[in-house]
């Protein structure tokens, strides 16, 4: 086959995809079979599912010529196909070994794909594997009197035991029970299958041949039934091939057109404003302008090209975020299996609730929430559930609940961490601060301010290092991660009663509405979903306190921030009054000093360029309707530089 009409590349980039959405099916499909385990019964759809998905991996990997991966595809849907035909009962050992395939199938994927390198152990897996499978197998050869001719049953279940120890022994014995049964009734008279829509008649009792029965004819009307589903599964296929799969970059290129769209829209508006201002403006001689009446239909012709081309820009914009906008859900379904695996490796017993899975976010920060959630999720689980012997002598159930919660609040997602567990123990936290020299004894330190020391890289309260926790690793990433995001992250905790970890995040990352102020000439955007306010004060409401200017709104001390002062601009001071923008982070307010408000404003945001580096207080640049450039105020460092070394807390304690 020619290159044009065989693009391996392109066909491993679709393996990929499809190997990765049906590797998260199997996972989910696994947790929930896992469920049935207690009870010994199976949900057929759900075992016919994971056959399904191990099957699909199982053929596209071979069409590829990975062939460790459709071995060991085939080597689990062998392991499906027994839970399917019933011949092996559903145990916790037939779980474990499915979550493990599925591991080893994920990392064989990954291999084969040239992303990681090969997994060791795969052939020891599939040593045991087979080893487990074929007890059943032959169990089944048993009872349907074709012992096979390698192994005897007594040598396969010595070797079965010796191999996979942890084999639910209980069950399995039920289960040959169960079939012997089966097999022995069979030798009893039986009369021939009927159609549904006859009448049986009665049969005369007589020996079963020995010869294989055959199946009665089908129906017609059966068989025009079984022809529904095919029906079904035709439109459902027609369905698929109306989506596409297009590349993140792609989109990307097409977000950065809308922007530049969007800035030419912006200066088109303001060249029509002064255009129209310009007319209204009288000559020296006290006298409109000579050419008026030619210009006036211009200009007016102009303000309307210009509001057409606003409307439609911004329909443009929308159906491109809309494009870029997938379910978070993808992210969630990831975290079922997560949860499941460190609550077993703790000891603990885990419910986890999600909803809101189908609230749609930009794809971008889609891919980067991911890591600061499984930290989230892996220190509830860890620090926050109890031991259930513990939660039953607190007069909770033994199994703690974590809910994991997302929706739309305005122009951001909300996406909630919360679980029952013990609360975050502040005397702890306080106590390992003090121990690694983080605070002094002397400090005052608000609830606040001590549960934000647990985000503090390297802190832990974990007194033993395990693969879970204790290296202070994780809650440090999390912040980290959010704020370069432009996200809020913010905790509340009530001791003995749980947790909840709440992180705002912008919808998208590229475009957005700011407040321009100008500081000593100069033009600065501040986001305005950290606006809170803007104000003109006195200068004699402003306090001098330990030498940081604060000022007192509705009770409450707010640091200020000369934004002329940070930057090292030559602003000179107003004697009379200052303008000040109250921004809001986690609670915490600041005032922003500037010279004057120039108005509200749709920006696209533009990363600053590696050579001019990182810039304290700046989070990026915008180009405005006149073709000038912007720099973006990073609220988050402003804040956390008049909240550092406790200034505030100086200050109120000060009585101002």
């Amino acid at each position: 086959m020619s290159d044009e009409l065989f693009n391996r590349e392109e066909f491993i980039s679709y393996f990929r995809d499809e190997a990765e959405e049906l590797l998260q099916q199997i996972d989910a499909d696994l947790l929930r079979l896992e469920e049935f385990v207690s009870s010994g019964e199976t949900d057929p759809e759900i075992v016919n599912s994971l056959f399904r998905a191990l099957h699909t991996v199982k053929g596209s990997a071979g069409m590829l010529g990975f062939t460790d991966v459709q071995n060991l595809a085939h080597k689990l849907e062998n392991l499906c196909d027994l839970l399917r035909k019933e011949r092996m009962p559903l145990s916790e050992s037939a779980v474990d070994l499915l979550f493990t395939g599925r591991d080893l199938l994920t990392e064989l994927v990954e291999a084969a794909i040239g992303t990681h390198e090969a997994p060791g152990g795969v052939d020891e897996y599939i040593r045991k594997l087979d080893q487990f499978t074929s007890i059943y197998e032959e169990t089944a050869h048993v009872i349907e009197g074709r012992m096979g001719e390698q192994h005897s049953f007594d040598e396969a279940a010595a070797a079965e035991e010796e191999q996979v120890g942890n084999v639910d022994v209980e069950a399995f014995e039920a289960e040959v029970a169960r079939l012997l049964a089966e097999a022995e009734s069979r030798k009893a008279p039986a009369p021939p299958p009927v159609p549904a829509f006859e009448e049986a008649p009665p049969q005369p009792v007589a020996a079963v041949p020995a010869e294989p029965v055959r199946p009665a004819p089908q129906p017609p009307a059966p068989a025009a039934a079984d022809k529904a589903p095919a029906k079904n599964g035709e439109q459902k296929r027609s369905s698929i091939h109306q989506t596409i799969r297009v590349d993140i970059e792609r989109l990307d290129a097409l977000l950065n057109l809308v922007g530049e769209l969007v800035i030419n829209r912006t200066r088109i508006s303001d060249i029509a404003n002064t255009l129209e201002r310009l007319m209204g403006t009288k000559g020296t001689n006290g006298q409109v302008m000579a050419n008026s009446g030619v210009i006036a239909p211009l200009a007016k012709d102009l303000a309307d090209s210009a509001g057409l081309l606003a409307r439609t820009t911004n329909e443009i914009q929308e159906s491109i975020m809309k494009v870029r906008m997938v379910p978070i859900g993808q992210v969630f379904d990831r975290f079922p299996r997560l949860v499941r695996d460190v609550a077993k490796a703790r000891g603990k017993e885990v419910q986890l609730v999600i909803s809101g899975a189908e609230t749609d976010l930009d794809k971008t920060i889609v891919d980067e929430v991911g890591e600061p959630l499984m930290h989230l999720l892996r220190n509830n689980v860890d620090h926050g559930i109890e031991a259930p012997d513990e939660r039953e002598k607190m007069g909770k159930p033994r199994a703690g609940t974590i809910s994991l919660n997302a929706y739309h609040e305005g122009n951001q997602i909300i996406i909630e961490v919360s679980d029952d567990g013990a609360g975050i123990n502040l005397e702890k936290v306080r106590a390992r601060a003090l121990k690694q020299g983080l605070i002094s004894a002397d400090d005052r330190l608000s609830d606040r301010e001590i549960v934000e020391l647990i985000f503090t890289p390297g802190f832990s309260t974990a007194e033993v290092v395990s693969d879970v926790s204790g290296r202070g690793v994780g809650m440090d990433v999390v912040k980290r991660n959010i704020t370069r995001l432009k996200g809020v992250f913010d905790v509340d905790t009530v001791p003995g009663q749980g947790t909840r970890f709440t992180i705002k995040l912008p919808l998208t990352l590229a475009i957005i509405q700011a407040l321009l102020v100008r500081v000593a000439e100069e033009l600065y955007a501040i986001p305005l979903d950290s606006v809170i306010e803007s104000q003109r004060v006195e200068m004699s409401d402003v306090r001098t306190v330990h030498g940081n200017e604060v000022i007192t709104l509705r009770g409450q001390v707010v640091p200020l921030v000369r934004i002329a002062e940070f930057f090292q601009l030559d602003g000179k001071r107003d004697p009379d009054k200052v303008m000040i923008v109250i921004v809001g982070l986690q609670g915490r307010q600041v005032g922003l000093v500037v010279d004057s408000f120039e108005g509200e404003q749709e920006i696209v945001i533009k990363p600053l360029s590696d050579v001019v580096g990182r810039i304290a207080g700046i989070s990026g640049a915008t180009i405005l309707g006149n073709g000038s450039i912007s720099l973006i105020i990073d609220v988050h460092s402003l804040v956390s530089e008049a909240y550092s070394g406790g200034k505030v807390a100086r200050a109120e304690f000060s009585g101002v």
